[in-house]
């Protein structure tokens, strides 16, 4: 188990020999009896805190299975689904208010709804039969799923679900969150839908990072870049097949709202927190970074107002403007924020600035399936409703 930087050095003293009586005078290099009951208690309590920590951090495979390489690039995630350019690029299920708080099925029918108005194969034309496939949902924070601050655990638990009817060997769910790990992940109650799943969480550490080449050069601030080279979670990467990101949708304070490009900001390691002095710029940066294999957005609960935290039910609208809880799946993570922008918090993406950002630096890109406007595919008749469940 790795150390904690934080924490100071344990000083590890070498063998003591005792000469004379064991109640000897304290002295330079004497242990009076005290001094042996406390440092005793002591290595109990470590042994404790280490068995504690060793319970949330390990994985089948361990750290020390894991080489991380000294850089990488990320893989294109959506390059190895075979999927046909005139079919839809974004597809929606809603359900109503008081059919949403009778439980989990519910969702999970939703999130049928919406993957399979993308395919009539649903699942399986995104995911095949061995894949190992990580979930990166948004547990940035210590709230409880009724605050909408993070994913729905009700949805993690129907993604993992379909992934493993449609074959995947593995399911990896992930996140590097703002507040404490495991607070986060056990109150947002992600923890949870993962082991009844049967899916891997995998909590951060520095020492899951590995440098990731974003750029080959250092970014252009004129150009609205933000990463060059930059320290990524990549321990739930590095055997990835697949990715798919389940961002919830949230006003934020910075840059107007959290959604499917701004969850990715959860991969990052370091020091993370100067981005906020460009926020567009890293936004768009995000979604340069990764080229995932679908988005499956939870319009479940979404906040309003006061976010990213949020912290208040008033809050929370089930399913934003729409009025109803929602499930959006799309191939399109660009034209997707615009959509759940719009949509769903009621506001003008053609006014959101990260949007032309993003296009600028990935929408022309060869394999990336990318429209600055969501009316564009509307026009074409990409945009499906899958109705109400």
């Amino acid at each position: 188990m790795s150390t904690d930087p934080s924490q100071p050095p344990v000083d590890k003293d070498g063998p003591v020999s005792r000469h004379g009586p064991a109640d000897a005078r304290e002295g330079p290099g004497k242990l009076t009896r005290r001094d042996l009951i406390v440092r005793g208690g002591a290595t109990v309590l470590a042994a404790g805190a280490g068995a504690v920590a060793f319970t949330w951090l390990h994985d089948s495979e361990g750290d020390a299975g894991l080489k991380l390489p000294e850089r990488v690039k990320l893989g294109d995630y959506f390059a190895p689904v075979e999927y046909d350019p005139a079919a839809p690029r974004l597809a929606y299920a809603h359900t109503s208010p008081p059919k949403f708080e009778s439980g989990y099925e519910v969702v999970e029918r939703m999130v049928r709804a919406a993957v399979g108005g993308l395919h009539p194969d649903g699942m399986k034309r995104f995911i095949r039969r061995g894949d190992v496939v990580m979930l990166k949902p948004n547990v940035g924070f210590d709230r409880g799923p009724r605050l909408g601050a993070t994913t729905n655990p009700d949805v993690v638990r129907a993604v993992i679900r379909l992934c493993r009817e449609a074959g995947a060997r593995r399911v990896i769910v992930a996140d590097n969150p703002i507040e404490e790990p495991e607070v986060c992940f056990a109150k947002s109650g992600i923890r949870d839908a993962a082991r009844l799943e049967g899916a891997e969480v995998v909590i951060h550490s520095p020492v899951h990072d590995a440098e990731v080449a974003v750029r080959d050069r250092p970014p252009d601030p004129a150009r609205h870049e933000a990463l060059g080279r930059w320290p990524i979670f990549w321990k739930p990467l590095a055997g990835a097949d697949k990715v798919i990101g389940i961002p919830p949708i949230k006003d934020h304070n910075l840059c107007y709202a959290s959604m499917s490009m701004k969850n990715w900001y959860g991969l990052l390691g370091g020091r993370r927190n100067q981005f906020h002095q460009a926020i567009h710029d890293i936004v768009s940066d995000l979604g340069f970074l990764m080229s995932p294999t679908l988005i499956i957005v939870d319009g479940t609960r979404v906040m309003m107002s006061n976010g990213p935290t949020g912290g208040r039910t008033s809050d929370i609208a089930l399913g934003g403007r729409l009025g109803r809880p929602v499930i959006v799946a799309s191939v399109d993570q660009l034209a997707c924020d615009g959509w759940c922008y719009q949509n769903l918090l009621g506001r003008d993406a053609a006014a959101l600035r990260y949007l032309d950002y993003a296009y600028e630096k990935f929408g022309r890109l060869p394999g990336r399936l990318v429209e600055r406007s969501w009316q564009t595919y509307r026009d074409q008749g990409k945009i499906v409703d899958a109705g109400e469940v």
